[in-house]
């Protein structure tokens, strides 16, 4: 809870990946990838609670050893590529049926992310009194995720691949209030804020180069 408001926070992690096979329980520093973002939730100041949905057996065995709330077994029919995080996100709001003020997505495939970063994203999306916060880095070289902010300091839209924006998003926190969500069923708003992460920790994991680079700092 952060200013009398309550968050949940959900990880979200299929077993069958397209590019980098089994991705969520590759090990790194003999850690399966899951570990790391289980780890920055459960050692967050401000979400009440967080859980894991996903529909893999094995996950749900490692998530349980570390002690990740399992509340139940995401559908298979929401673990297929053509299906996004939002479906997922609101499957879960609806399945857990208790009420909270916002809701937290936590990727796997962004390890470097800490707890700090959790509380600090929280505590600006109600300083700043705004719908929805992503986080987001800074590159002077082009990568994926681009997106806009305006002078307000607002996210203006998500834009596709294009070499004209020097941010972008890093994948690894997205909040939304969730009465917001469950009404549009989706995280971005016109008052959508950005949350600045370093571009050394803003590895969003799709490839086995990305693994390798996120394993390189976390060995650091």
């Amino acid at each position: 809870m952060f200013k009398n408001k309550t968050f949940l926070g959900i990880i979200t992690a299929r077993e069958n990946s397209k590019r980098l096979k089994k991705k969520n329980l590759r090990q790194i520093l003999r850690k399966p990838l899951i570990f790391y973002t289980i780890n920055s939730a459960k050692n967050s100041n401000f979400l009440d609670r967080f859980i894991i949905s996903s529909e893999s057996k094995n996950i749900l065995k490692v998530a349980k050893k570390f002690n990740c709330e399992i509340p139940f077994i995401r559908p298979r029919y929401l673990s297929k590529d053509n299906v996004g995080a939002t479906e997922v996100v609101h499957h879960a709001i609806m399945a857990i049926k208790k009420k909270y003020d916002y809701v937290v997505l936590l990727q796997p495939t962004s390890p470097l992310r800490n707890s700090d970063d959790i509380d600090k994203a929280i505590a600006k999306i109600i300083d700043k009194k705004a719908i929805s916060l992503f986080s987001v880095y800074f590159s002077k070289t082009s990568q994926k995720f681009p997106i806009t902010i305006t002078k307000k300091g607002f996210i203006k839209k998500i834009e596709k691949f294009t070499n004209k924006s020097n941010y972008y998003l890093n994948g690894a926190i997205y909040i939304c209030k969730i009465n917001y969500f469950l009404k549009k069923k989706i995280f971005y708003s016109n008052k959508a804020i950005p949350f600045y992460m370093p571009k050394s920790r803003s590895v969003d994991i799709d490839n086995i180069k990305e693994f390798k680079q996120a394993e390189t700092f976390l060995k650091k």
